[in-house]
């Protein structure tokens, strides 16, 4: 059953994942993992091995453009995760990410870094942690870890293909030590230290440079009525490369689940003295503005609306509105004009669809519309930027799969 089932396995990716190099390396990697637990490792094993895989169709059409862009299946995500537990109080977790290759960065939501952009590595080690509980209230979380940002965007465990990438700052996960308190049964507290991950800054033109930046997130989580309310809020400082610049966020989420019905509600504020995603700061350093060397500081408000209904057993609608607002945070009169809180961007983003999942969490169909528009407000001399009204619809799958 175990063979039959791996052979099915791979049939599908063959079919759905169109990288056949990161494929290959993949299966060569499992297949050699999997021969060598069978032989080493005991039967009473306390771990599993897992594979989640989103592929779908889908296309875009840019309004403004009057363009379709219509595209194979392709893959959305694709990982392996290790969730095991060594005795019982230490647990771990390895999840390894398959991307795909990409020469260099040409979207907004991409771009990391706006002096150098890196080539996209096709293997990342997206976690890799121990957890120790030292007993029922107190426990640690060491290595590599996602930040612990409240709301619930930052922590849904739905389909990633209608989350909204802007707000996803780190493109990698930071390591560092979480201490994890539950003084009761429906109230966590967090406190988390880890590394930045900020630039390194140009030493001629930022010569305060902080050598170690670090990063630290207090985050509450609580509960109501039997989890009818569920709150998950946090703030978070980041030491940037320069010394007294920082990066700042505040994520506040609530959800109200009344089953078949659920709806979220979060705020997202993003306090930026150097740009994260590098956008603006790429238009301020164009060709015809190469005088501007620094960083662009900016200011973004998200507000998240989620509605889910499961309508009938194993079927689900569901509806996402997001409201961005971008701002300034400083002046650049000497070349722009630019002032202190004036608007640089508004977006609108609008998700829709339906999923159809016959097997719990492990599997999911499902059909997406999603609609953005965006609005620049950069009336800046010599600075032009198109704004966006695009429409693109997905239809795809979801799985995860219990290896072993």
């Amino acid at each position: 059953m175990k063979k039959t089932r791996m052979i099915s396995l791979f049939i599908v990716l063959g079919f759905f994942y169109p990288w056949h190099d990161v494929h290959s390396e993949m299966i060569k990697k499992g297949e050699k993992l999997r021969t060598t637990m069978e032989k080493n490792v005991n039967p009473h094993r306390n771990f599993n091995i897992y594979m989640d895989f989103t592929s779908s169709i889908h296309s875009t059409v840019e309004a403004e453009k009057e363009i379709f862009d219509g595209s194979p299946f392709s893959m959305e995500s694709f990982k392996l995760d290790l969730i095991g537990k060594a005795n019982d109080k230490i647990s771990y977790r390895f999840v390894q990410k398959f991307n795909n290759k990409k020469t260099h960065v040409d979207k907004e939501e991409d771009l990391d870094n706006v002096e150098d952009h890196k080539m996209y590595d096709p293997l990342i080690i997206n976690l890799a942690y121990l957890k120790y509980k030292h007993n029922d209230k107190l426990s640690f979380l060491i290595g590599k870890q996602p930040v612990s940002f409240g709301s619930m965007e930052y922590n849904s465990k739905d389909l990633h293909i209608y989350q909204y990438p802007d707000v996803y700052k780190n493109k990698e996960n930071p390591v560092g030590i979480n201490f994890i308190y539950t003084p009761e049964k429906n109230h966590e507290l967090q406190f988390q230290i880890v590394n930045s991950h900020s630039r390194k800054l140009n030493e001629d033109i930022h010569p305060e440079n902080v050598n170690h930046p670090m990063g630290y997130s207090a985050n509450w989580n609580w509960n109501l009525f039997n989890k009818i309310i569920q709150n998950r809020w946090s703030y978070s400082i980041f030491q940037e490369s320069e010394k007294d610049k920082f990066w700042k966020l505040l994520a506040l989420g609530s959800r109200l689940d009344l089953k078949p019905i659920s709806i979220e509600a979060d705020y997202i504020l993003s306090d930026e003295d150097i740009e994260k995603n590098g956008f603006f700061t790429k238009i301020l350093r164009s060709s015809n503005n190469n005088n501007y060397k620094d960083f662009a500081s900016t200011k973004y408000g998200t507000y998240f609306l989620k509605f889910k209904y499961n309508f009938i057993p194993k079927w689900n609608l569901f509806a996402k509105g997001v409201y961005e607002v971008g701002r300034s945070k400083k002046d650049i009169n000497e070349i722009y004009g630019l002032v202190k809180d004036q608007l640089l961007k508004k977006a609108y983003t609008y998700y829709g669809g339906i999923e159809y999942m016959p097997c719990k969490d492990d599997l999911s169909l499902y059909f997406l519309y999603k609609k953005q528009k965006v609005d620049y407000y950069m009336n800046f001399i010599n600075i032009k930027q198109e704004n966006k009204d695009n429409h693109s619809m997905a239809l795809g799958l979801s799985y995860r799969i219990k290896l072993f």
